[in-house]
């Protein structure tokens, strides 16, 4: 009897802080998610970074675990990739990384943002405000501590662009990751090439347009894997040989169509480990600069955020109900009396989930109440964010007509319910849909964001179709009604909980 395989069409490739990982997709339907440790974290005169060269192992190990799962990858279809922002790759002349890469976390280009920003004529004009983790800050801020790195660097690209460029042997700047790095015209979306020209001379020759490649769509195809000579890619290499490689995609583009975001009336708030708010508005929305703002393919995308949200339930549940379940601790919170429940503030950025950790507000508290008392803080946490980004957009066509939750903290009754309550308030006019989606990605939303941009190049069609046919959206049916009146109340009238 024949073993049983499903033939791989799109991949997409994760690289986040934390994990290397690859969503699967057949031809038929059939999906698969697999993923390692990642690799290769080192610091850097005293900031973040990773050696890129631990890539094609980790993808390797990737793509044995899914093979122990049935899975081939012979016959060559799409690949696309996450990455995490604004991960820097300065390559040599033999086109492997001169130092580790530095990461997001990495803000040594504090002297340098403030040089572009304020002493470069209309610089940030024209490819956005510069904060230190962009490139256009950091590359400079790395030649300072290494002046002879200039005479060895090659190119500068982003990790995703290095990893595409190193399968295909073509070379390109994502437009996705590129235009939030401050190395883009934002009009065009071209290499800012007389910007950054005149920065180049300002910072003493440290930001030379000439060693960035063109930038290309980020639903453009890069080119397809070819055999490599180079012995740490030989074998990924001739696995993957043919595959079409799509350019890579920033891990908020990627997460942001992976929660479903697909039209300029749609605000998708996730739950996830962090709470996201993402928008889609148009390239010429007038906007009060509140929100970052990302390449959206023909768009932009604004994104606000709440650094805890279900890393700050999960602190809560360890140490205040360790070892209930999501099911039991959903049960006691739909059994609160809410005129008892207190409002509890977000831990700070540094702390972990499994942290010991204290509220004093809940010692007061039975347990319903101390459960409810954070699923309805967080819910507020996020509705002050919704609130935010729809002021965001200024002028004409900024109403909002569906508002999409997802993540997994969505799915806890009081949270919903008190964000439905919520949305009604701010957005009478927005319907409130649920992203159910099923299977192994449900929760992989970077991964699904990859994925998506890889199905899209495979069937010639856009990324917004892709996630529409994809996403498995459903209407918002009311939960504890019989506590709206209530819980509207505590929005409005309580001054600890109101929205105003």
């Amino acid at each position: 009897m024949a073993t049983k395989y499903h033939q791989a069409a799109c991949l997409g490739w994760v690289f986040s802080t934390t994990e290397c990982g690859i969503a699967a997709l057949s031809a038929t339907g059939k999906e698969a998610y697999a993923s390692v440790e990642m690799q290769g974290q080192a610091t850097w005169h005293e900031w973040p970074t990773h050696y890129l060269q631990h890539v094609p192992e980790m993808i390797e190990a990737v793509l044995r675990k899914l093979q122990q799962q049935g899975w081939r990858f012979d016959q060559p279809g799409f690949l696309s990739q996450s990455w995490r922002q604004h991960d820097l790759a300065l390559v040599g002349m033999d086109d492997d990384p001169l130092i580790p890469a530095p990461s997001w976390q990495c803000n040594g280009g504090q002297h340098e943002a403030r040089v572009l920003n304020r002493d470069v004529s209309n610089y940030a004009k024209t490819v956005g405000r510069i904060e230190p983790r962009f490139v256009a800050a950091k590359l400079p801020w790395v030649l300072a501590q290494m002046p002879g790195l200039k005479k060895e660097l090659h190119r500068v690209v982003l990790s995703g662009d290095w990893v595409a460029g190193k399968l295909t042997g073509k070379w390109h700047l994502s437009a996705s990751d590129a235009l939030c790095n401050g190395l883009l015209c934002q009009s065009t979306r071209q290499l800012a090439t007389t910007a950054l020209r005149q920065a180049n001379r300002k910072l003493g020759g440290r930001l030379n347009p000439k060693w960035f490649p063109d930038p290309i769509a980020s639903h453009a195809v890069v080119g397809r894997v070819r055999a490599s000579r180079q012995a740490t890619w030989t074998s990924l290499t001739q696995k993957l040989k043919g595959w079409h490689v799509v350019a890579a995609l920033g891990d908020n583009q990627a997460t942001a169509a992976g929660c479903g975001a697909t039209d300029l009336q749609t605000l998708v708030v996730s739950l996830g480990t962090s709470g996201t708010i993402n928008r889609i508005v148009p390239t010429s929305a007038r906007l009060r600069g509140k929100a970052a703002a990302f390449e959206y393919w023909d768009h932009r995308l604004l994104l606000m955020m709440l650094g805890h949200c279900a890393s700050w339930y999960n602190l809560f549940c360890n140490n205040y109900a360790a070892g209930l379940s999501h099911k039991t601790l959903n049960n006691l919170a739909k059994t609160a009396d809410l005129s008892k429940i207190r409002r509890v503030a977000c831990p700070p950025d540094q702390v972990q989930a499994h942290d010991p950790f204290a509220w004093p507000v809940l010692d007061r508290l039975a347990q319903p109440e101390q459960v409810a008392s954070v699923q309805a803080s967080i819910a507020r946490e996020m509705l002050l964010r919704v609130q935010a980004m729809h002021r965001e957009v200024k002028g004409p066509g900024a109403d909002l007509k569906r508002v999409i939750l997802t993540g997994g903290l969505s799915q806890a009754p009081l949270v919903r319910a008190v964000l439905s309550c919520g949305v009604q308030q701010l957005l009478p006019q927005a319907t409130l849909w649920l992203n159910q989606r099923p299977g192994p990605l449900a929760v992989k939303t970077d991964a699904l964001g990859a994925l998506y941009n890889a199905l899209a190049a495979a069937t010639k069609s856009t990324v917004p179709e892709v996630i529409e046919e994809q996403s498995k959206l459903k209407k918002c049916r009311p939960t504890m009604a019989d506590q709206t009146n209530q819980i509207n109340a505590l929005l409005t009238s309580d001054k600890t909980w109101s929205l105003d």
